[in-house]
């Protein structure tokens, strides 16, 4: 019979907690108490090891969905990443999926707050509009959405940043993916090359 502290995973996580305490300086003195500010901290190095999780999370689901469709992998970008993170703290208020209009391609999802959505998760269910794309005549079936995904596997699409937001009033929360260069030209392929 196995036990859980023994999982891989568990270990992993466990070795990385106890390397962020040691180097954030938060180690216990002789006394046995934490110097002051460590909590504090402690709490940035955890949100810190949390987002760089996600963060991964994000960039291997949509890098295995863009292998699968014959695009090359993108890259992680802090500060599209940051500029999805701003825009979903403006939409906090109100939660509703408006578009940024900003420079770059994006996808926004929203979920309920009783709902559990992973960053894998939340980039499976664009990826699964691919159903709804015919690559023949570049075109959506009728009626469905594909957007997200294309968008996805824009070809020359290399770089992606995602963040989360927790609406005001427990509304849920809001995804932002942010795509450079965008993509979804009209009259263009998300597999062409460019000309």
């Amino acid at each position: 019979m196995s036990s859980s502290l023994y999982h891989p995973c568990f270990l992993f996580i466990s070795s990385l907690l106890f390397l962020v305490l040691i180097f954030s300086g938060d180690v216990p003195s002789a006394a046995g108490t934490l110097s002051p500010g460590a909590p504090k901290s402690s709490a940035r190095a955890m949100n810190r090891v949390r987002r760089n999780m996600k963060s991964t999370e994000f960039l291997n689901e949509h890098n295995t969905a863009r292998a699968a469709a014959g695009a090359p992998n993108l890259k992680w970008d802090q500060g599209l990443a940051r500029f999805a993170s701003n825009w979903a703290k403006q939409r906090k208020s109100d939660c509703k999926m408006t578009h940024s209009g900003g420079p770059y391609g994006e996808n926004i999802f929203w979920y309920r707050r009783s709902e559990n959505w992973s960053p894998k998760r939340v980039v499976a269910k664009w990826v699964a509009e691919s159903l709804n794309y015919d690559r023949n005549t570049n075109t959506c079936a009728s009626g469905q959405m594909c957007g997200h995904y294309t968008q996805i596997v824009w070809r020359t699409t290399t770089a992606v940043g995602c963040a989360r937001a927790k609406c005001n009033n427990n509304r849920g929360f809001l995804v932002v993916c942010e795509y450079s260069p965008g993509g979804n030209y009209e009259g263009e392929s998300p597999f062409d090359l460019p000309k």
